[in-house]
């Protein structure tokens, strides 16, 4: 199989973009990570939780090179700490980020979150596989988060983790809550599933974003072929 992706990762009408996208590729041995970061604009330095975050699950990957669910479930817990940690750097400032992440080995797809940053996985007959569940107080959209990375509450980075086989055809797609929140639900399923280069499916979706966004806006496409 051959996997290609595509990002963007846009600031909006903020003044500052906080999402941070990473990306790591061994197209050689079949592993491909991919993770964002919304970091969380009600508190301090939300872009750096972000992306210490997401540095820390990305290295901890490649330490590792095993992306089951037990060791999904350490690296989060580790970059959680390590958020922890780097607050005392700054003087004890309080950070606070979401994360979504989805990682490939062979056909071996795993996906884990904390938050609202989302994940959906489709077949190649246009039939969902997985949709991450925001984790909103209540179950609640708009309400504060009941679980994500914040600074002093390590035990709030309890992820949902998801594991599923990969076939040709099939679709994983990561955003920021900037993005989902901007576009209706059956558009955003139907232009994921358009029979279109993903570059163009990835270029409608800026457009709308660009007209309707509130908050930073940020994406992942990847495609199994």
């Amino acid at each position: 199989m051959k996997i290609t992706y595509n990002t963007f990762s846009e600031k909006g009408p903020r003044s500052e973009n906080q999402d941070h996208i990473r990306t790591m590729t061994d197209a050689e041995n079949g592993r491909y990570s991919f993770v964002l970061c919304d970091g969380m604009g009600g508190h301090a330095m939300g872009g750096t939780a972000a992306k210490i975050v997401a540095a820390s699950i990305c290295r901890a990957i490649m330490r590792k090179r095993d992306g089951d669910e037990e060791n999904i479930r350490f690296m989060i817990s580790r970059a959680a700490w390590t958020l922890d940690t780097m607050s005392d750097v700054y003087g004890g400032i309080q950070m606070g980020t979401t994360m979504v992440m989805a990682h490939i080995d062979g056909k071996q797809l795993t996906v884990a979150h904390c938050g609202d940053s989302r994940c959906y996985v489709y077949g190649c007959e246009g039939k969902a596989k997985y949709m991450t569940t925001d984790h909103n107080a209540g179950n609640c959209i708009g309400a504060p988060l009941a679980r994500g990375f914040f600074t002093g509450h390590p035990d709030m980075a309890t992820p949902d983790v998801f594991t599923s086989k990969v076939e040709p055809g099939d679709r994983v797609f990561l955003c920021s809550d900037g993005l989902w929140s901007s576009i209706r639900p059956d558009i955003l399923r139907d232009r994921m599933l358009d029979d279109k280069d993903p570059e163009e499916i990835m270029d409608t979706y800026k457009f709308l974003c660009e007209k309707y966004a509130e908050d930073n806006y940020s994406a992942i496409l990847i495609t199994i072929e």
